[in-house]
C-alpha cells in the first residue's frame, strides 16, 4: 500500500515555537526517508508555502490559493507531470483562473452592486501587513498571488450579492470575516487532492497496491481536503472542537496543535512505536 498525507498549515504551524518545529522536522524527515509525500494544503501563494517547505526541508508539491494551483518541483520525481506546464523550477498544474482574471473578475461583480471593493492588488504591503500581521516581507509574499485575489470583506448582504454575481461569471467567492477571496470556480482543494492522487508514480513494489490518502485539518477551512482523503484525521486548534466537525464521525487527535499533528502522523505512520 502507498501512503500520501495531505495536511493544512495555515493554523497547526502559525505560531509553532522552537521545540514544536524541531518535533515537525523530526517527523517531515522521517516521511522523506519513508518516501511518503507530505503535501501542504493552504490558502497561501506559492511564495509563502515555498517557505515552510524550506524551514523544513522538504521537496514535495503545493496545493495553493485555496485549489487554484500545484505545484510540484521538478526535483520530486513521484507525480506525473504530463499535464503540466513549466514555471521556474516547478511543473504547474493550474486548476483556477490566473491572477489577472481574478481581478478582472473583481472589478466586475463590484459594478453589479455600485460599491468599490479593494483588493491586495489596491493596496500596499503595509496595509496588507495591518490586515494580516507578521512582517513586511510577509505582505510582500501574501500580495504575490498568482491565481486568486483577497478583498475586503463588505456587508453580510453585500457579499451574498456579490457571490451570485461571482457564480454567473464563472468565478467562486469564498466570504471571511476580513477578508473575502475571488477565485475561479473550477478550483477546489478537493480537485487538486483527487489530481494528486491520480498521477501519483508509486513505487514499482507497490504500483499495484491501493493509495491510501491521509489528511489533516484544523478549520473550516480544512473541510474539502478532510472530506477527500481516506482517513481524515481533525487538529483541534484549541480543547474545544470546531463547530463544522461536530457532525463528523472523524478522527480527533489527542492534543491540540502541533503535538496533536505529529501524534497523529506517528500514530499512522508507526503505530508500534507509541
Amino acid at each position: 500500500m502507498s501512503l500520501i498525507i495531505f495536511t493544512g498549515i495555515d493554523e497547526v504551524f502559525a505560531a509553532a515555537d522552537n521545540a514544536e518545529v524541531e518535533a515537525i522536522a523530526e517527523v517531515v524527515q522521517d516521511l522523506q526517508q519513508r518516501n511518503i509525500p507530505l503535501i501542504p494544503v493552504t490558502s497561501k501563494t506559492r511564495s509563502e508555502a515555498a517557505d515552510w517547505l524550506q524551514r523544513f526541508n522538504l521537496i514535495s508539491p503545493l496545493i495553493v490559493e485555496r485549489g487554484s494551483g500545484i505545484f510540484i518541483p521538478q526535483s520530486a520525481q513521484r507525480f506525473a507531470t504530463g499535464e503540466t506546464s513549466t514555471i521556474e523550477q516547478y511543473h504547474l498544474y493550474q486548476l483556477g483562473c490566473s491572477y489577472t482574471e481574478a481581478r478582472a473578475a473583481l472589478k466586475a461583480v463590484q459594478e453589479e452592486i455600485s460599491k468599490i471593493l479593494r483588493g491586495f492588488g489596491d493596496m500596499d504591503e503595509e496595509q496588507i501587513q495591518s490586515l494580516i500581521g507578521g512582517s513586511k516581507e510577509a505582505a510582500r509574499k501574501a500580495k504575490a498571488r498568482e491565481f486568486s485575489e483577497y478583498f475586503l470583506t463588505p456587508s453580510r448582504l453585500e457579499i451574498e450579492q456579490l457571490q451570485e454575481v461571482a457564480a454567473e461569471y464563472g468565478f467562486e467567492i469564498l466570504p471571511g470575516d476580513d477578508l473575502s477571496l475571488i477565485l475561479g470556480a473550477a478550483a477546489g482543494e478537493a480537485k487538486a487532492i483527487d489530481w494528486l492522487t491520480k498521477n501519483f508514480l508509486a513505487n514499482d513494489q507497490d504500483k499495484d497496491q491501493t493509495i491510501l490518502t491521509i489528511g489533516l485539518g484544523s478549520t473550516q477551512q480544512d473541510l474539502a481536503l478532510l472530506e477527500t482523503v481516506t482517513i481524515p484525521i481533525i487538529i483541534p486548534p484549541s480543547p474545544r472542537v470546531p463547530v463544522c466537525f461536530r457532525d463528523k464521525n472523524w478522527q480527533i487527535a489527542h492534543s491540540t496543535g502541533v503535538d496533536g499533528w505529529v501524534e497523529s502522523i506517528r500514530q499512522q505512520i508507526y503505530p508500534s512505536d507509541l
